[in-house]
């Protein structure tokens, strides 16, 4: 099942929370390459960030979830997917001529 989680960030970011932004980055860049975590994204104002997820039910959503360094710090909402289609990375083709 996909799910996509929409994560709201505090208006005012107080440094402790500054200071484990580089290594959250880091954890969603790894769930990335394992497959968890399909996509992210940041909105300008870095406010608001969204990511999709593969998982077997929204509990283990939450506890993927839970583990997030910023975890304590943010508000998360899990939404499930009923259709979530994306685009595929475009591969150039090779050619021996």
């Amino acid at each position: 099942m996909k799910f996509i989680v929409e994560i709201i960030l505090p208006e005012v970011l107080d440094q402790e929370l500054i200071d484990l932004l580089p290594s959250q980055y880091q954890e969603i860049g790894d769930m990335m390459n394992e497959g968890i975590i399909s996509s992210f994204m940041l909105s300008d104002n870095a406010q608001r960030a969204w990511l999709t997820m593969d998982a077997a039910s929204e509990d283990e959503v939450d506890n993927l979830l839970a583990a997030f360094k910023l975890y304590d710090f943010v508000e998360m909402k899990i939404m499930e997917l009923s259709i979530a289609e994306m685009a595929s990375p475009a591969v150039p083709t090779f050619s021996l001529n």
